[in-house]
């Protein structure tokens, strides 16, 4: 069994990823540096790019970062978002150029997993994941995964006859929706589920303040999307009843909101995006300790009052 590609089996802890958007951005290039470097010494050998994170810097630091400890490494990057401002889209042309440019910059002739950013609603489907084939048969791409991509899409892939291995979704004490029926497509179609955002782009970290301007380098700096996706008021309501929850609990926000999803069963592996190396040992060692089952079922309390109602199209 893969742990980074295979569901987790019954019993064993997640897999934890290495996330590189803050590479180049909010993290300088020395720090990033030294974050690869730990988790190597610390046994984390799988790390997460895109072509779209800060242009393309990302997948360079990650490069530079790993050098010629590359073979003790797993590379994942994506294709599909582009710049903000130019939409990439998923043609089958473009899935091989881009490629071939992550390829460039990361230094190396492989990436271990390739995933398709986002849905691409304005093309069929199948041609993209016969471009992902070619690639796979061509040993440049050892594994096909898939972004931000609803059950029903993932299923269609694999009667398309391209299965993703790997799923990376949204998931945090905030935001929940992919246990209404997800959790359970992708265990009955043996899907590996990686999460990002564990910490809610820093909200449960309690680092974004109701009142104040996003900080300057954070994710929330001039980001639209994670603006909508976390800034209300009902969010903060969250976050703060989460906060006492883990001060009762003996712990800090983080640890409880990395120890939560680390409980998830449905969780194979989660996405961590550290900005220093003293993010990166935190998350470790919080992931690391358990956290108790009352404390878990009063966090699905404080979640269930938010919503107001435990009523779902799926049961």
């Amino acid at each position: 069994m893969d742990r980074y590609l295979d569901p987790r089996s019954e019993g064993s802890p997640p897999a934890l990823v290495v996330g590189t958007m803050n590479f180049g951005k909010r993290t300088p290039e020395p720090e990033a540096h030294r974050i690869v470097q730990r988790a190597l010494e610390r046994g984390l050998i799988f790390f997460d790019t895109a072509n779209v994170y800060v242009d393309g810097e990302s997948e360079r630091i990650l490069g530079r970062a790993l050098g010629k400890r590359r073979p003790e490494a797993r590379i994942a990057t994506k294709v599909g978002i582009g710049r903000v401002s130019d939409p990439e889209g998923l043609a089958p042309e473009r899935i091989t150029a881009a490629l071939e440019e992550s390829l460039r910059r990361l230094g190396t002739d492989r990436v271990e997993l390739y995933y398709f950013h986002k849905p691409d609603h304005s093309r069929p489907l199948e041609p993209s994941l016969r471009a992902m084939e070619k690639l796979i048969n061509s040993g440049k791409v050892g594994a096909f995964g898939a972004s931000n991509y609803a059950s029903w899409q993932l299923l269609e892939m694999s009667q398309a006859g391209l299965k993703p291995r790997v799923s990376q979704q949204i998931y945090n004490l905030l935001v929940r929706q992919l246990e209404i029926e997800y959790f359970r497509f992708a265990r009955k179609y043996g899907v590996h589920t990686t999460v990002y955002n564990p910490l809610g782009g820093g909200l449960l970290a309690g680092k974004v303040k109701r009142d104040a301007p996003p900080e300057a380098g954070s994710r929330f700096d001039r980001n639209p999307m994670y603006q909508r996706r976390y800034l209300s008021d009902r969010f903060f309501d969250l976050a703060d009843a989460f906060a006492r929850l883990a001060a009762e609990a003996g712990r800090g926000p983080v640890e409880l909101a990395y120890q939560w999803v680390a409980a998830r069963p449905g969780v194979d592996s989660i996405l961590l995006g550290p900005a220093s190396v003293e993010q990166l040992d935190a998350a470790i060692e919080a992931v690391a300790r358990p956290l108790p089952k009352e404390v878990v079922d009063r966090a699905d309390e404080l979640h269930r009052a938010f919503q107001g109602t435990d009523a779902s199209y799926a049961r």
